[in-house]
């Protein structure tokens, strides 16, 4: 018995790349595949730099904080007042 081979058995032929136009590649050779692109709104680009910035900027100042801790240890710093200001900025900026 003789086996063919699958594709002459079943008619298949091989895929060959055709350009746009429609025409058939040369042989042994793919046609140029159309390279993709991929383009960000200005909108996202801006918040992309935004991102960047606010990453960059340190959460907590350490020195601002170890100079505000060591005036309320030795009671130099106005808690009353300070607290007050700082709440209405919170509520004023609608953080709270």
């Amino acid at each position: 018995m003789q086996i063919k081979s699958v594709s002459a058995a079943y008619g298949a032929k091989p895929l060959e790349s055709t350009a746009k136009s429609g025409r058939k590649a040369a042989p042994g050779k793919m046609a140029a595949v159309p390279s993709e692109q991929v383009e960000f709104s200005e909108a996202s680009q801006n918040l992309q730099k935004l991102t960047e910035v606010v990453n960059s900027i340190p959460e907590v100042r350490i020195e601002l904080v170890e100079e505000i801790k060591t005036k309320i240890k030795h009671n130099g710093y106005p808690l009353e007042s300070n607290l007050y200001k700082a709440v209405e900025k919170l509520i004023k900026e609608q953080i709270i």
